[in-house]
């Protein structure tokens, strides 16, 4: 009992320590949350989520950040709901003060991703929390607090915050994103920061604008498709793989946790253009486009 308790007192200890590296913030959300993030780059030319997930939680530790904003192009399924509200985690209890509000494209997104910070609250968090965690506010014993925000002027206009997490952007009403620029501001030891994350949708819509502004101004983007996060391929015959087209062994490098087979059933159930746009990111869909 005593070696029960005492080894109960340092994983409660650990679960308080603040990570310093990207392994040891990898090495944290594994052992606390059940996480395996991916951080193994597929493409070239893209990044991994763990790249995500570090620039988020090091930009208020890191001297040099003078920005945190960023732009995150992902796939359907590629996580990034999961892990912007793993980020805002991390930014309640181990950045004291940081207030954080999320807002999508519609009520229900946003609920999802307050959905799965609670999740995480429940799974051994309590301790931190300073109130019982309510419909869509929870506040922390570090003085940091999470509200979801309605897309309506009146709530955008009316914060004042350091975090602002945008899910699913591409679906936002173009005034409400407007003013949702003007809502964060830095504290002495927090960077006020900007994030939007979306699949591309839609050619010549809010993301792909967002994209090129980004590039425009070197805001940071973190782009990756269905290959950082499909899971390690083993067993298949590439020859034999309806995926093996865009494939061509990359699945075999992967370290992620999309089931193989869902993503050969989306592919079949859905046409090339849309596959290209929602998995591969390759480009918007240009279906319907006259």
């Amino acid at each position: 009992a005593t070696l029960y308790k005492k080894a109960n007192g340092i994983y409660g200890n650990l679960k308080k320590t603040r990570p310093i590296t990207k392994t040891d913030l990898k090495n944290y959300l594994k052992v606390f949350l059940n996480l395996n993030i991916g951080d193994k780059k597929i493409c070239p030319e893209h990044d991994t989520p763990m790249d995500y997930l570090w620039h988020c939680y090091n930009s208020d530790f890191d001297n040099s950040v003078k920005s945190g904003d960023c732009v995150v192009w992902a796939g359907r399924g590629g996580g990034k709901t999961l892990l912007a509200a793993a980020a805002t985690l991390l930014d309640s209890i181990f950045k004291p003060g940081c207030k954080t509000r999320i807002l999508a494209g519609s009520e229900q997104q946003a609920q999802r991703m307050f959905d799965y910070l609670a999740v995480f609250l429940r799974s051994g968090f309590e301790d931190f929390l300073a109130e019982p965690i309510r419909k869509n506010i929870c506040v922390f014993k570090t003085g940091s607090d999470v509200e979801v925000l309605t897309q309506s002027a009146a709530s955008v206009r009316g914060s004042h915050i350091q975090k602002l997490r945008c899910d699913e952007v591409e679906l936002f009403d173009k005034q409400i994103l407007e003013a949702a620029k003007f809502t964060t501001k830095s504290t002495a030891g927090i960077v006020g920061a900007m994030e939007v994350l979306s699949t591309m949708h839609q050619p010549f819509g809010i993301m792909h604008e967002l994209v090129a502004k980004a590039q425009d101004c070197g805001t940071r983007i973190f782009k990756w498709c269905i290959w950082e996060v499909i899971e390690n391929c083993k067993d298949r015959s590439c020859s034999q793989c309806p995926l093996n087209s865009d494939c061509q062994g990359k699945a075999r490098a992967a370290n992620g946790y999309l089931k193989i087979d869902d993503c050969i059933a989306q592919m079949r159930r859905s046409s090339r253009t849309a596959f290209e746009s929602e998995m591969l990111c390759l480009r918007p869909s240009l279906e319907n486009v006259v």
